[in-house]
């Protein structure tokens, strides 16, 4: 029903092929009215352990509506979080896919790629300037965190696209305001998963010194 309204409302115009497959979303390539690219993500069925619970959704204030629910209403919550979270990237400038609409478990946004191919995960590049591409990642991270006042929660290779020698950041269903208690454990994560890769292809790890304490200052 979700994807017939966007449909009706102008948002959609074609589906077209599934672009990701995995066992909490599946995501399809599509057209807006005006012929620019979509990528369409629609939450399937997800089960919270309470560890999930606490980490993700009861300590964010803006789905305090949604605890009393989260039985009937994981997918629903989870669209409207990630909606949010990248109207907060794109309102401080990180890349990120551009936020279109939601309605109910269905998010749309931007498509990072052309023509129906979408731009590859940053695990699956081959030869890349990593030093380079290491030192954008962090500034992204550093203006997520100060600017868009989120944490990933998440962040690896695997949710970090390379499109035109950039990188973006994909999949913030998870990511948790930089006031949410969990939010400093879920950073240091972040830094860490960063920096396992970067030097298992070769980046010199004194990129990443010192910004795990620079950036724990602006997490409350």
């Amino acid at each position: 029903m979700a994807l017939y309204r966007l449909m009706n409302h102008g948002v959609i115009a074609k589906l077209q092929h599934p672009i990701r497959q995995g066992k909490e979303s599946l995501v399809l390539h599509a057209l807006a009215p005006d012929g620019r690219e979509l990528a369409v993500k629609v939450h399937t069925s997800k089960v919270f352990g309470e560890r999930e619970r606490k980490q993700y959704l009861f300590g964010d204030w803006r789905l305090r509506h949604a605890r009393h629910h989260i039985a009937q209403r994981t997918e629903t919550i989870w669209a409207e979080k990630e909606l949010r979270n990248l109207a907060r990237l794109e309102k401080a400038r990180v890349p990120a896919p551009r936020p279109v609409a939601f309605d109910e478990n269905v998010v749309v946004m931007g498509f990072i790629g052309k023509d129906g191919e979408a731009a590859p995960q940053l695990n699956n590049q081959k030869s890349l300037d990593y030093s380079r591409i290491a030192a954008r990642v962090l500034s992204s991270l550093k203006l997520m965190v100060s600017q868009a006042k989120l944490v990933h929660g998440d962040l690896s290779p695997y949710n970090i696209l390379i499109w035109k020698k950039q990188p973006y950041l994909i999949d913030l269903s998870q990511a948790v305001l930089t006031t949410h208690p969990e939010a400093k454990r879920l950073l240091e994560r972040d830094i860490a998963n960063l920096k396992a890769f970067f030097a298992s292809v070769g980046v010199d790890h004194q990129l990443f010194q010192g910004l795990s304490l620079e950036l724990m200052d602006t997490v409350e």
